[in-house]
C-alpha cells in the first residue's frame, strides 16, 4: 500500500479543494500540493498495527467489494480512511473502547454515489473488528455536508466541540459519536 500514498495524497486535497470551498481560507486551498503530504501518507501508511490502526483504501476496483483489511484489489484509489484508538482524551477515553475515524476522503467525481457509504461502513467494521465498543470522528462544524452523511449513518452529535489552529487560520470541530456493538 506504500505505492497508494501519492494517490491518497491527491485524493485528500482534491477533496479538500472541492469541499472546503467557501469553508476554508481560499488562499490556503489553492496552495495545497499532494506532493508536499506525500511524507504524512507514507508514515501513516507505514504505521499501520490491524486490526486496531490503519489506512482503508477505496478503488475502483473495489466498490460493493468485500475486499479491505488493508489490502485491494487493482485499481484506481477514489477514496481512503484511516483510523485507530481515540487521539483525544476526556474523561480516561485515550486508547481504551474507544476507535477513532481520523480521516474519510472521496475523489470529489465520486461523491454522492454510495462509494462513501462503501468506505464508512468498512470503518465500522474494522473498529468493531479491533473491539472497540464505540466510534467517534470529529467534523468541521461548518461542513454541512459532511454532517449530514454522518448523521444519515447513526453518527450522532455527543456535545463536544474544539478549536483546531491550522497555522493560517482557526476553525471549530464537533464530535461525532456511534456505538459499535
Amino acid at each position: 500500500m506504500a505505492a497508494d500514498a501519492l494517490a491518497i495524497a491527491t485524493v485528500h486535497v482534491r477533496s479538500w479543494q472541492t469541499a472546503y470551498r467557501g469553508l476554508l481560507p481560499q488562499d490556503y486551498l489553492d496552495d495545497l500540493d499532494p506532493a508536499r503530504s506525500l511524507g504524512q501518507w507514507e508514515t501513516a501508511i507505514a504505521a499501520t498495527d490491524w486490526p486496531r490502526r490503519g489506512v482503508l483504501v477505496l478503488t475502483d476496483a473495489t466498490v460493493g467489494a468485500d475486499a479491505w483489511a488493508g489490502t485491494h484489489a487493482l485499481g484506481a484509489v477514489i477514496g481512503f480512511a484511516g483510523l485507530g484508538p481515540s487521539r483525544h482524551q476526556d474523561g480516561g477515553e485515550r486508547g481504551t473502547d474507544v476507535g477513532e475515524l481520523q480521516t474519510l476522503y472521496l475523489a470529489p467525481g465520486r461523491w454522492r454515489g454510495g462509494a462513501g457509504s462503501v468506505l464508512l461502513q468498512a470503518v465500522v467494521d474494522q473498529l468493531r473488528a479491533a473491539g472497540f465498543g464505540q466510534a467517534t470522528c470529529w467534523v468541521l462544524e461548518t461542513n454541512a455536508g459532511a454532517r449530514l452523511f454522518y448523521e444519515h449513518h447513526g453518527w450522532r452529535l455527543d456535545g463536544t466541540s474544539q478549536l483546531h489552529d491550522w497555522g493560517r487560520f482557526v476553525v471549530t470541530d464537533v464530535r461525532y459519536r456511534r456505538p459499535l456493538t
